[in-house]
């Protein structure tokens, strides 16, 4: 779940097997920790009638070696950058993902090209 505090987005995942939240912050700050557990709650109030668990009593976990950023602009690239490596089947070794502010160019320029290819795509669909 991306989310959103005041300017700077981050990203929760919740890890329903294993009955945990895992944290991702790419401008680590107790000021953005601070909020999730009412985050948390609001989730499950809106929610609850699909969940099965208590997921207000889970357990929050920093992911711990993750890349940071060096500027107030890039996190919500940084937030995409996470779900895409939590949705991979790979292992993330984010000790090695040091060098995540010197690609910021390219990842920019690959979110860009996939926003046109998907509308390029509706276009397509939409004339057919």
């Amino acid at each position: 779940m991306p989310c959103h505090m005041s300017s700077h987005w981050t990203l929760l995942v919740c890890r329903l097997k294993e009955h945990y939240w895992e944290f991702y912050d790419s401008l680590r700050s107790s000021r953005h920790r601070a909020t999730l557990q009412n985050l948390v709650k609001c989730l499950y109030e809106d929610a609850s009638d699909a969940l099965q668990e208590a997921i207000t009593h889970w357990p929050i976990n920093d992911v711990d070696d993750l890349p940071q950023q060096d500027n107030g602009n890039d996190c919500g690239v940084f937030v995409m950058k996470f779900m895409e490596a939590v949705l991979s089947t790979k292992t993330v070794a984010w000790k090695e993902l040091k060098n995540w502010c010197e690609e910021m160019p390219t990842f920019r320029a690959e979110i860009t090209a996939n926003i046109f290819r998907a509308f390029s795509n509706v276009i397509e669909s939409n004339d057919n």
